[in-house]
């Protein structure tokens, strides 16, 4: 294949994939809360839900972005904090009546339409979605009163299994043309382009976490074990090495 023929999706592709029925409403598989799909990698809402809950003042205000069925947001609700929705497909959401949503583009100014402040702001598996993650920050950076914190998570190119991929293949892990038509990822990024990323949007970072190891098996799957075997030896950054990459990063007071 060359890289003319290689598969590209469009902003309806994009949304067409998200309506489909595997995206909609409950679904009794292993990655679900209380029968609302998460469209996570399995216990990543419960490490965030305890994050949350040991970063945000108890009964605060949370703005939920790319809320899918609602899964996080009922979560968080019963966890005693004042949740709201927003999503590109509102259709998509199973909390209306229990929890205020808003129908949103993220790859807009979205901050405008919200039109208000929260004390924090999470963003589960999205920004790897996005055209612009640094518009996203920054918007996600003026939804947040002065103190408040966003809570996010995105596929972990750090980890040893990645670059061991990279290297063999010029794909990561979680960004191959399988995710890129499939799931959407669009926009790999670095534990360090995020931070800066998150730094240049104004934000003071609190936090980095990871969660979830992958297993394989796939083909040439004992050459990438090995040569994930070295790059942890090699590793000096002592890179987190759970699948899925999580910060907190906090709004100064003074903002």
């Amino acid at each position: 294949m060359t890289e003319n023929d290689s598969p590209i999706l469009t902003d309806e592709g994009r949304v067409a994939f998200y309506k489909t029925a595997a995206a909609k409403g409950k679904d009794k598989d292993n990655y679900n809360y209380r029968g609302l799909r998460a469209h996570a990698a399995e216990g990543l809402h419960d490490l965030v839900g305890n994050i949350a809950l040991a970063e945000f003042p108890a009964g605060c205000e949370i703005l939920d972005v790319a809320s899918g069925s609602g899964a996080m947001c009922l979560r968080l609700l019963e966890a005693g904090f004042k949740m709201t929705g927003c999503d590109m497909v509102e259709e998509n959401f199973q909390l209306k009546g229990k929890v205020p949503f808003q129908p949103l583009d993220l790859n807009t100014e979205f901050s405008k339409t919200i039109g208000r402040l929260y004390d924090g702001v999470t963003a589960t598996e999205i920004i790897e979605h996005l055209e612009n993650p640094r518009q996203f920050l920054r918007q996600c950076f003026a939804c947040l009163k002065p103190g408040g914190k966003l809570l996010l998570s995105t596929p972990n190119l750090e980890t040893a299994l990645s670059k061991a991929m990279y290297v063999t293949s010029s794909t990561a892990k979680w960004y191959t043309d399988r995710d890129y038509m499939e799931y959407g990822h669009i926009t790999p990024m670095s534990l360090w382009v995020l931070r800066k990323a998150l730094l240049e949007a104004g934000f003071k970072i609190e936090k980095v976490t990871s969660q979830g190891e992958y297993k394989g098996p796939w083909k040439g799957w004992r050459k990438i074990q090995l040569l994930a075997s070295l790059f942890r030896r090699l590793d000096r950054a002592n890179s987190p090495q759970g699948e899925i990459l999580i910060v907190v990063a906090q709004k100064p007071a003074q903002a």
